[in-house]
Formats: structure tokens, C-alpha cells, sequence
């Protein structure tokens, strides 16, 4: 359903409601050898589909998907940067996924996924904010704090927000070093949503650390490299 409704919008912005769709999706890191086939069945359940969104009717017909790791492709446009060891995290909603790029080139076997999201770091401040002053907060004021680094809120409950925040950042890179991180020795690049915990809350080394903030890296990687296929294979885009 959530894939039909971004792919009305897609439609909608282009002033269409018929198309003929090729689907560029993606999965964490250590998912994408064991799932990839069966999320692309998934995907690809129904050769075309009728629906309404909107209070619009839409035809779509669906010529293909391609499953990326998560992550990697939003670094697809800087590839070149990547010289020497660097490792890529991706810090979405559920989890986070880390790749080793050295030389500009992915290496498999050190890719591993971790359920360490922005969503498990919301759930920290609420149960922080309900254990210290007794006040359930709303998540849209944690996420707005946790996004931002503040909000229009009493100072009382911003330094538990922020607290609790930074303690989870922490054990953000504790994770990262239980995965042979070592800001000496490699840089290391943040994408996702998430990167706006390091950013606000993190305590690193700005010169060796790169938080790329484009929310949509990832998607845009998803579709760059699709386009590159289908080009590549004497396909033709609209």
C-alpha cells in the first residue's frame, strides 16, 4: 500500500495517472543475500494495478524491481572520496547498517546490520522522561529535539531529551567500535535519518567524520543506479 501511494505521488507531480513503473527498492545490508528474491516477488505480485489515492484513479503497470543494500547507494555519487579504509553507516527508523568501502569498493563480507535506530532512541527518551519527571511527551517533541537539538519546551525537559540522547549516541559508537571502528585509522560516513543524532549529540571528529543530511541520498542512489541498468541494457526512460 505504501508503494502504490508513492508512486501516485510520483505520478501526480508529473501530472500523470498511467505509467509503466520500474521499482528501485532496497533492504539492510545483511538482509539483501537472503530476502532480495522474495521481497521482489513481493514487490512484483501484481503485473498492473487499478487503485485510488487521493481521490484519483491510477493504472499502473509494473515492468521490473531492483533490491540494493541499504545504505551503499547513497554514497554512490561519491564513491571517488572513499580512498583509503572508510566505513558507511546508515542510521534509519529500525535499524543501522554498516558497510566497510575501501579503495571506493564495498567489501561483502564486512557489511553488518544492527537494530540501533532513531525509533529504539525515542523509545529511550520516553521511558527516561516517564522514569525522571512523571510526564508521558508527546513523540513528535522528542523527535523534533532529536532532530533539531531543541524545541519550544521547558529547559527541565529538554536536558533529559537531550541526556538520554546523547547517552544513546554513545552506544551508538560503542557499536560502531565493536565493528572495528577506529577514527584514527578510517573516516566514516553517516547517512539516513539518523545522522542527525551524531550530528546534535555525537561527540567526534569533525575531519574525519562526514554526515551527508540529504534524507534522500539512499532513494536517489536507488534510482540512479536503476537508470544506469536500464540504459545500459538499450532501455528507454520517460
Amino acid at each position: 500500500m505504501l508503494t502504490l501511494a508513492a508512486i501516485a505521488r510520483e505520478l501526480d507531480g508529473k501530472c500523470m495517472n498511467r505509467a509503466t513503473v520500474h521499482i528501485a527498492a532496497g533492504l539492510p545490508l545483511t538482509w539483501v543475500a537472503t530476502q532480495k528474491e522474495d521481497f521482489q516477488k513481493y514487490l512484483l505480485q501484481n503485473e498492473c494495478v487499478d487503485f485510488t489515492f487521493r481521490n484519483k484513479e491510477y493504472h499502473v503497470e509494473f515492468a521490473g524491481a531492483d533490491i540494493y543494500p541499504q545504505g551503499f547507494t547513497a554514497a554512490f555519487y561519491r564513491l571517488q572520496d572513499f580512498k583509503g579504509i572508510n566505513m558507511l553507516v546508515d542510521i534509519g527508523n529500525g535499524t543501522m547498517n554498516i558497510m566497510y568501502i575501501n579503495n571506493s569498493r564495498p567489501l561483502e563480507k564486512k557489511c553488518f546490520t544492527e537494530k540501533y535506530g532513531t525509533h529504539q532512541c525515542v523509545l529511550a527518551v520516553r521511558e527516561s522522561l516517564l522514569k525522571e519527571l512523571g510526564t508521558v511527551v508527546d513523540d513528535l517533541v522528542i523527535e523534533q529535539v532529536i532532530r533539531t537539538g531543541t524545541a519550544d519546551i521547558g529547559e527541565k525537559y529538554l536536558t533529559v531529551i537531550r541526556k538520554t540522547a546523547g547517552d544513546y549516541t554513545k552506544e551508538i559508537f560503542h557499536k560502531l567500535r565493536e565493528r572495528e571502528y577506529n577514527p584514527e585509522l578510517m573516516r566514516l560516513y553517516v547517512v539516513g535519518g539518523g545522522g542527525c543524532m551524531i550530528q546534535n549529540f555525537g561527540e567526534y571528529d569533525k575531519n574525519r567524520v562526514t554526515i551527508v543530511r540529504d534524507i534522500c541520498a539512499t532513494a536517489k542512489g536507488y534510482e540512479a543506479m536503476t537508470v544506469r541498468k536500464i540504459q545500459r541494457n538499450g532501455g528507454m526512460l520517460v
